[in-house]
């Protein structure tokens, strides 16, 4: 083989390979499809959208028909005479009526707040969208988080088993007192027991995460070595503070609640006002009478009649007394105003102290990663010095031993780390308002194969 081909033969292995096919966007679009939460805010906005066309029925014309067909038997009694039975009547009538709302306050009202309730349901919607990314990428990344300290923890277990077993070896040759054995051996068993929990706690990630998407689910991808630790941008806590409060998910729904409740004091107090319709209906009915002679006890005659009717009406309504009900209902639509007034202050003040806790976490999130890396690399060094010292005379078994758990130790804190950092900016991206699909690629291109 040639020189440039091994190297590059070489050079491939070395690359960090792919997440298979995109293992985060994959799992992405399980949840869209199978979230129960993610779907029952589909279904609620769908719901709240039809607030509009029912507000907006009140105010079109209402056309409606009627008919009735009815069977009549008659028998007349009279004193002295036979009873008569007089000859059955079929009456029938149809009519056709048309209203018209000319002015009804309350209707017109309702459709103004109608505009509010379907925005807020599709701000509402557009918040369960930015909810199910921050969910999905947290369960995921959890049970990556839940894998490494399980390796973490085997390799742990495994260092400890060595060193029992080094211990024995040191012990029997007359190295070593026992205690240096039972040290070893309660490290040993200690890590027994972290492997149960990291177990555990793996599986319950799992689950979390197949709540989300539906179906078990096993992630094998993992983090490149080498994350961009960027600051976020722009740099300045008060520029996304502002950008929060404007944009906000759950400010924005706030203020629409409140404008909602705003627009119910204008239709409570509609109770008051007067009601004006127009109403026109055609009708015609069909029936017959039979006329009877008292003085012959005999039936007469046998009218047949026809009726038709044209009505037009303009019909107002004064209201005038409704025993305080209307009244009632002013002061319950201005409490559920002040109410809303007061959730929407909380709304800001909440993804206030929410943007400014993610901006830090980002901040301290990347130089925590920075410094528990360099901790990995201190704690090697340190282990490495302890075993040596422990061959030449200058360090104890336990020096060892205390080195080898500092050193997983801070390997689990530093994959850790690197999982809160992304998670902290996503939660700023949520906090402004702007956390989009974008955001889940991006993370998604920091992911390489196991």
């Amino acid at each position: 083989m040639r020189p440039t081909t091994l190297l590059l033969l070489c050079a491939t292995f070395a690359l960090p390979t792919a997440a298979s096919a995109n293992e985060l966007l994959k799992v992405y679009e399980q949840a869209l499809q199978n979230d129960a939460t993610w779907q029952a805010a589909q279904h609620a906005r769908d719901a709240a959208v039809e607030a509009k066309p029912q507000a907006r029925a009140a105010l079109l014309p209402q056309l409606g028909a009627n008919a009735t067909q009815s069977i009549q038997e008659s028998t007349i009694h009279t004193e002295g005479s036979p009873s008569r039975e007089v000859p059955r009547d079929e009456p029938w009538s149809a009519s056709l009526n048309l209203s018209q709302s000319v002015f009804d306050w309350a209707s017109i009202q309702q459709l103004r707040q109608s505009d509010d309730q379907v925005a807020l349901a599709e701000t509402s919607l557009r918040a369960a969208a930015q909810n199910l990314r921050l969910r999905v990428a947290e369960a995921y990344f959890n049970v990556l988080a839940a894998a490494d300290t399980l390796r973490s923890s085997q390799d742990e277990n495994q260092a400890f088993k060595r060193q029992l077993e080094l211990a024995q070896a040191r012990f029997e040759v007359g190295l070593s007192a026992i205690t240096e054995v039972q040290e070893a051996q309660a490290r040993h068993d200690l890590t027994n027991a972290s492997l149960i929990q990291a177990q555990q706690t793996l599986d319950t990630a799992r689950s979390a995460l197949a709540e989300i998407t539906g179906a078990a689910y096993q992630p094998t991808a993992r983090l490149q070595d080498e994350l961009p630790l960027a600051a976020p941008q722009p740099a300045d806590i008060e520029a996304w503070v502002k950008t929060a409060q404007d944009n906000n998910l759950d400010v924005l729904g706030a203020r629409l609640a409140a404008d909602f409740a705003r627009k119910g004091i204008q239709v409570a107090r509609a109770g008051h006002y007067p009601t004006l319709d127009l109403s026109a209906s055609t009708s015609v009915s069909e029936s017959s009478s039979s006329n009877f002679d008292p003085a012959t006890g005999t039936l007469a005659s046998t009218t047949d009649r026809r009726t038709d009717a044209d009505r037009v009406a303009l019909t107002l309504n004064l209201p005038l007394f409704s025993g305080l009900a209307t009244q009632s209902r002013v002061r319950q639509a201005v409490s559920t105003r002040e109410q809303r007034d007061a959730e929407y202050d909380g709304a800001r003040r909440l993804v206030e102290r929410q943007t400014r806790d993610a901006y830090l976490g980002v901040n301290s999130g990347a130089a925590r990663v920075g410094a528990l890396k360099q901790a990995v690399v201190s704690a090697t060094t340190a282990l490495e010095a302890a075993q040596s010292g422990l061959e030449v005379g200058t360090r104890t078994f336990i020096d060892v031993l205390n080195a080898q758990q500092l050193l997983s130790a801070a390997q689990r804190d530093y994959y850790r780390s690197r999982y809160d950092y992304l998670l902290a900016r996503l939660r700023l991206r949520q906090a402004g308002g702007t956390l989009g699909d974008a955001d889940i690629g991006m993370v998604d291109g920091l992911l390489v194969g196991p």
